[in-house]
């Protein structure tokens, strides 16, 4: 039985010289394999993570009318009702059902003086926010900037694991995209078709990804050999995973691997991911450091956002492109 690596971030925080190293050797050891890893001792209080998962029962308890008051726009930020996506690009093909999925999306914020926003690119405008919900937007932000944080540290880390100085990324997430999602399944029947699913089978379409989820479980990882297997709740850790620029990056030294969501529990289960890459602007191509005469480049440079654009608007049905 295959289980998903951990990875203890404790020597990021004791030694942050040395430590991020360790972290990177781990990354490349643990993570490039098979995709996924547990994260623990994170840095994010336990404290702040149960108070997101609160927000998410709160917003999600709301009355759709008042949901639908800020259903998700072209910028891609907002209220994503119930079957209202379905994978239609993926490295797994087109899912036959909508996904069994609502969530609450946000994204960084591009003010309207911003060129993106004026020419119409990349989803660049304002996050949209529910009333009457006290307490509810800052304290989702407080989350954003302690992910931003954290993943600001661990692309350091992978900047070393790719054969890179710290700082051998930081250019690419100059102004990053990032993601942050508050995602509610319905509990699903016990005739429910073996082709409907909660997020059908995907790669993700940015860099990383950093879940915090709950105890209900349904997530399930596709291994090498097209098996399955589940990524249950550990308490007090993250799931983090590889998207689909980082194997473009490293030259497929990191594999972006399929996942997919299974709510088998008949109750409801909430989850929070937070997807973070590089700017929208970024040039996606394969590192120096990731080529050699025996491994010779695999992949022709890509622009991400316009990537992101395409997938996003076939899935969703919204978002502002070229």
């Amino acid at each position: 039985m295959i289980a998903i690596p951990t990875i203890d971030l404790t020597p990021l925080w004791n030694n942050p010289t040395s430590g991020i190293y360790t972290i990177a050797a781990e990354l490349k050891e643990k993570l490039a394999p098979i995709g996924f890893v547990y994260l623990t001792n994170h840095s994010i209080s336990e404290n702040l993570i149960a108070a997101m998962f609160t927000e998410s029962h709160r917003f999600h308890a709301l009355p759709l009318e008042t949901k639908l008051k800020i259903k998700q726009n072209d910028f891609f930020r907002g209220y994503v009702p119930n079957k209202a996506s379905q994978i239609k690009i993926s490295t797994e093909g087109s899912a036959t059902k909508p996904n069994l999925v609502d969530s609450f999306a946000i994204m960084h914020e591009v003010p309207e003086h911003h060129p993106d926003y004026q020419a119409g690119l990349y989803f660049a405008g304002p996050n949209q926010w529910p009333e009457n919900l006290p307490g509810f937007k800052a304290t989702i932000c407080q989350y954003r900037d302690e992910m931003v944080k954290l993943s600001q540290q661990l692309i350091k880390a992978f900047a070393i694991a790719l054969g890179m100085l710290p700082n051998g990324l930081d250019n690419y997430f100059i102004d990053p995209t990032y993601f942050l999602r508050l995602q509610h399944y319905p509990e699903q029947q016990i005739d429910t078709p073996d082709d409907q699913f909660g997020i059908a089978p995907h790669t993700d379409a940015g860099f990383m990804t950093i879940l915090a989820q709950d105890s209900v479980g349904g997530l399930e990882v596709k291994l090498s050999d097209g098996s399955w297997i589940a990524a249950p709740y550990i308490p007090n850790t993250f799931v983090l995973n590889a998207g689909s620029m980082l194997p473009r990056f490293s030259n497929d030294i990191f594999r972006a691997v399929p996942h997919r969501v299974i709510n088998r529990s008949h109750k409801a289960r909430y989850s929070i991911p937070f997807f973070f890459d590089t700017n929208m602007h970024a040039t996606v191509e394969v590192l120096p450091s990731c080529i050699t005469p025996e491994r010779p480049a695999r992949y022709k440079p890509i622009n991400y956002g316009d990537s992101l654009v395409e997938r996003l608007q076939a899935n969703y049905g919204v978002g502002r492109g070229k």
